[in-house]
């Protein structure tokens, strides 16, 4: 126990004691089995840096939405085309239970395809009229209760007939 200066001390301190010079220094040079404990930055910082590669390395850029380039056709003199009003709709209604029980139509053209095979044959007529051509986007509209498999072949119909850009859209 620290006493101010002038006054007694009651009982003379001995060397080793606790709080004496030796005692202190002997507790900082011994540690567990007289090794000392330090933490090596320099494995940290290679793994930072590596990391850091890594991620510079696999990033992907893309270009933004908003920014695209585009470029105005260069021949004015030539005759315009009339655009289509509105795309090509193609229906699929389910009418019964049975696997084949199903209809097809296409919007504003009054063709039903029996099957998907037609339906081929309606696109590609439908892109021979003034105005429309492979361009001319599809949108597929079914039913909840039409089967998988029956969309999964009207879209296949729309690629067959060299279509090139193909929706789907909610009824």
């Amino acid at each position: 126990m620290w006493k101010p200066p002038g006054e007694r001390q009651d009982t003379p301190r001995r060397r080793g004691e606790p709080g004496t010079r030796a005692a202190s220094s002997r507790r900082r040079r011994a540690g567990p089995r007289g090794t000392q404990i330090a933490v090596s930055f320099a494995p940290m910082i290679d793994m930072t840096f590596l990391l850091l590669i890594f991620f510079l390395v696999t990033t992907t850029f893309e270009r933004a939405e908003g920014i695209l380039a585009s470029q105005f056709p260069r021949d004015a003199g030539a005759p315009a085309v009339a655009l289509p009003l509105s795309p090509i709709v193609v229906r699929l209604r389910q009418n019964g239970p049975e696997h084949g029980d199903f209809d097809i139509a296409v919007d504003h053209f009054g063709n039903t395809p029996r099957d998907f095979a037609e339906l081929t044959d309606v696109i590609h007529r439908i892109h021979d009229e003034p105005g429309f051509d492979r361009e001319t986007p599809v949108v597929i509209v079914t039913d909840d209760e039409v089967r998988w498999d029956h969309v999964v072949a009207c879209w296949n119909a729309a690629l067959r007939a060299d279509c090139a850009r193909i929706a789907f859209a909610e009824p």
